[in-house]
């Protein structure tokens, strides 16, 4: 049960920043259908580098709702380790099956 509850706040903390990463997904998505294969390692540094200034940006202005997660057993690093993770691999998973 405990592993459920986990997975809900992490949803929950996804959803909070869902738009932004739609926002960068289509931009991403755009410049490898005009630029092509060659172009791939740049779109995904240009998607890490986003999301580490979202995390900062998240980290410094809205830190009274990452509390909200540290009081509920997330740790910070967990937090983000995961967010970031999951839709790094959701980016290149999408951008390899788009193409295909």
């Amino acid at each position: 049960m405990k592993s459920l509850k986990i997975l809900k706040l992490l949803l929950t903390f996804y959803l909070s920043i869902l738009v932004t990463t739609i926002a960068l997904f289509l931009i991403g998505l755009l410049a490898y259908h005009f630029m092509g294969v060659e172009f791939l390692p740049v779109i995904i540094w240009f998607k890490v580098i986003t999301l580490g200034i979202i995390g900062y940006y998240i980290s410094n202005y809205k830190k009274r709702e990452v509390y909200c997660y540290q009081n509920s057993g997330l740790p910070k690093i967990f937090l983000w380790v995961c967010t970031f993770s999951f839709d790094l691999s959701l980016f290149v998973a999408l951008l390899i099956l788009m193409k295909s």
